[in-house]
């Protein structure tokens, strides 16, 4: 048998479940051609009903159909037969740029599970990370294997690439019948979830690395302190997009054994932090 995890997993377990159907349709073909007859299915992160579990679903008592075919029908299911195909476009897209996930990092402190709700610190902290709820600012520990130059790096790129499977799926929501919208938006808010927490992490590490330049002797500061400025904006943003989600979904940000990551508020408070920490930015230089 094989211990699998079919929806989430401490990558991102602030979602119920990560949209990348063909990782997970090509998992479980992996499985059944190496002979595998049996699976143990999840753990408490990932548990919730969802498309990727449906995937699952379908190899569980027979040979599932080969190809596309699969996603198809769970596809047709879930959004409706006109949503098919830009369904497996934004799944294919998510599945492209989640394989980009630097695995390595430190997964239980780096704050993919809270994304645009940990704070910025313009002063060090000089905490060390804990497990999961407290990441605090502690970059060297969250890339683990990785110079946080590469980590920062993957983390943008497999943002940008899933800001595209966003765009593919926003045309899925222009083509589910009427009584599967509001799951469909729901499934949008997850997917956009990822987005933001994918890039939030990438801003909090660049912000930490200029924060190191910035406390070097020689530094341009002004010109430093103008580019944490502008992290600080974007994840004003993040913080906005992130809290309409969160105060729409109850699923977002709760994981059985730890609870909630964050609230929505806690998003507020990230919007006020950012602009204390651009206040104290521009009494710098």
């Amino acid at each position: 048998m094989a211990k699998i995890q079919a929806n989430c997993t401490w990558e991102i377990s602030a979602v119920p479940f990560i949209p990348v159907g063909h990782l997970v349709r090509d998992h479980l073909q992996n499985l059944v051609d190496s002979g595998i007859s049996g699976i143990q299915l999840s753990w408490t992160v990932g548990g919730y009903p969802s498309p990727n579990l449906d995937i699952a679903k379908e190899y569980y008592y027979s040979q599932a159909a080969q190809g596309d075919e699969v996603l198809e029908r769970v596809a047709a299911r879930r959004y409706g037969s006109k949503a098919v195909a830009q369904t497996l476009q934004a799944w294919k897209d998510f599945s492209t740029a989640f394989l980009e996930f630097p695995y390595g990092v430190a997964i239980y402190t780096i704050p993919t599970q809270h994304g645009p709700a940990n704070p910025l610190r313009l002063k060090e902290t000089g905490y060390a990370n804990a497990m999961i709820l407290f990441p605090y600012d502690d970059v060297a520990r969250w890339v683990g294997a990785y110079p946080p130059e590469v980590a920062q790096s993957q983390f943008a790129k497999m943002a940008a690439l899933w800001k595209k499977g966003l765009e593919s799926f926003g045309k899925v929501l222009e083509l589910v019948p009427a009584n599967r919208i509001k799951e469909t938006r729901r499934d949008f808010g997850i997917a956009e979830t990822c987005y933001l927490h994918f890039q939030s992490v990438a801003n909090q590490i660049q912000f930490w690395l200029l924060r190191k330049e910035l406390s070097g002797t020689g530094a341009n500061k002004r010109s430093i302190a103008a580019k944490m400025e502008a992290i600080a904006r974007e994840e004003i943003e993040l913080a906005k997009r992130q809290f309409r989600i969160a105060r729409a979904d109850s699923r977002i940000a709760f994981e059985a054994a730890n609870h909630y990551y964050y609230r929505p508020l806690d998003l507020a408070e990230k919007v006020l932090n950012c602009e204390e920490v651009i206040a104290g930015l521009k009494q710098i230089g």
